[in-house]
């Protein structure tokens, strides 16, 4: 014999009610698993949410590190006699890429091929300025099936001061 669920209904109609008889019902009297299904159907949200919440922080932190880097390598640039890289930079305007662009790669651990820093030529007279590029991949989506990759820019205009 079927299993009798009692209720409202089988009282009022004075037969027993089947968990077949009951039909979309059984749904509603039955909340054991609904809770586990709401979680697995969040849980791959959440997880991007908190996924890309967190390479927007390393992100923005890349980000100030550029605009660091580029403001040493400036300053150092403003100094120098000759800034720009036409064709080939001097030693001075070389070694102010150089500094720029180790305190970037100290600060991000980016790889060095994403990163590119140079004196920005036909600036004001009396303004020198440097831009960094870099590169950054979004690796933490990857599992989600996104896979960005941000291009981040970052200048720095400094008044030349030639000693």
């Amino acid at each position: 014999m079927p299993r009798v669920i009692g209720g409202p209904r089988a009282k009022d109609f004075g037969r027993p009610v089947t968990d077949a008889a009951r039909g979309p019902m059984a749904l509603g009297a039955c909340e054991d698993g609904a809770a586990i299904l709401e979680f697995v159907l969040v849980l791959p949200i959440l997880l991007a949410l908190l996924g890309g919440a967190f390479e927007l922080g390393r992100i923005l932190l890349i980000d100030a590190a550029l605009e660091d880097g580029v403001h040493g390598g400036a300053r150092y640039l403003a100094r120098v006699a000759d800034p720009y890289c036409r064709p080939v930079c001097s030693a001075d305007a070389a070694y102010a890429i150089t500094i720029a662009r180790e305190r970037i790669l100290e600060n991000t651990q980016l790889a060095a091929a994403r990163l590119r820093v140079y004196p920005v030529p036909d600036t004001d007279l009396g303004v020198i300025a440097m831009r960094a590029e870099a590169d950054v991949s979004v690796d933490l989506l990857g599992w989600v099936g996104l896979a960005p990759s941000v291009h981040l820019t970052a200048t720095h205009r400094e008044s030349r001061i030639v000693e």
